[in-house]
């Protein structure tokens, strides 16, 4: 008997489901009950409902975000094509202030060369270029900036050239004042000063503040007639036949990037 009352469920509810698939008997009946618990699966629902809406708006608001980063990402890479062409701008323009150099360059040949490093101790006075005997350079070449003189070639390897520059203590130079000739020597200073000290100019000659000397070829490893310095001081002192003479150098360091190599011979 408890057999029969497990099974007698089990038999009606095949039947059912095979005479509903057979004749669609009971579609109306179904179609009523889904009407009813609609509701209840709305609200069962709802919680899935509500995670995905939610999932969307972060969703959305991600790929703002990730759209405003790559907005901003596109806007510097801008810039910095901005900062690139404004630093070419400047680098022409200081290539065209050094080839249109205030003194004459005349036909000797010159190669263009990149400051790599400026050296400025008390006793040692130097600058890295970028080119070296790979390119040509030799110890010995003259180096002139935009303005006037700068140094001298002591050093080459393949990659890099060392210049030692006219205020170091260990350069000397025949120099001469572009007003009226006369002639004396420059030495670089030991100190931190940028500047250099006129040997050799007998106190009865003619210098007065702001002259400008130029190099000499007398005797000297430099060519003639480029700007080395201006007087920025002069005395005379009791039993001294000599001027006391100093000179701010013509071509300064401070934004110094190219630098133009010429054979000094």
């Amino acid at each position: 008997m408890q057999f029969l009352k497990l099974l007698t469920p089990v038999f009606i509810a095949i039947f059912l489901i095979l005479s509903d698939y057979k004749f669609s008997y009971l579609d109306s009946v179904k179609q009523a009950i889904a009407k009813l618990v609609s509701p209840i699966y709305l609200v069962v629902n709802l919680p899935s409902q509500l995670y995905i809406w939610i999932n969307e708006q972060g969703t959305t608001k991600q790929a703002l975000l990730n759209q405003n980063k790559q907005l901003n990402s596109e806007l510097t890479q801008l810039k910095a094509s901005l900062q690139t062409h404004n630093a070419l701008l400047l680098e022409n323009q200081k290539l065209t202030k050094l080839l249109g150099a205030s003194y004459t360059i005349g036909n000797q040949k010159f190669t263009l060369a990149r400051v790599g490093s400026i050296s400025q101790s008390r006793l040692k006075k130097q600058i890295a270029i970028n080119k070296g005997s790979g390119d040509g350079l030799k110890v010995g070449q003259i180096v002139l900036g935009a303005k006037g003189v700068i140094g001298q070639i002591t050093q080459v390897t393949p990659l890099y050239s060392t210049v030692l520059m006219i205020t170091d203590p260990t350069q000397y130079i025949p120099i001469k004042n572009q007003r009226n000739g006369t002639r004396g020597v420059s030495k670089g200073v030991a100190s931190h000063q940028n500047k250099l000290v006129v040997n050799f100019i007998e106190s009865e000659f003619d210098v007065k503040l702001d002259d400008v000397f130029l190099s000499s070829a007398v005797g000297s490893k430099f060519p003639a007639g480029y700007p080395v310095g201006t007087v920025t001081h002069i005395e005379k002192h009791a039993n001294d036949p000599f001027l006391h003479i100093e000179l701010a150098p013509i071509q300064t360091t401070e934004q110094l990037e190219f630098v133009l190599i010429g054979n000094s011979n």
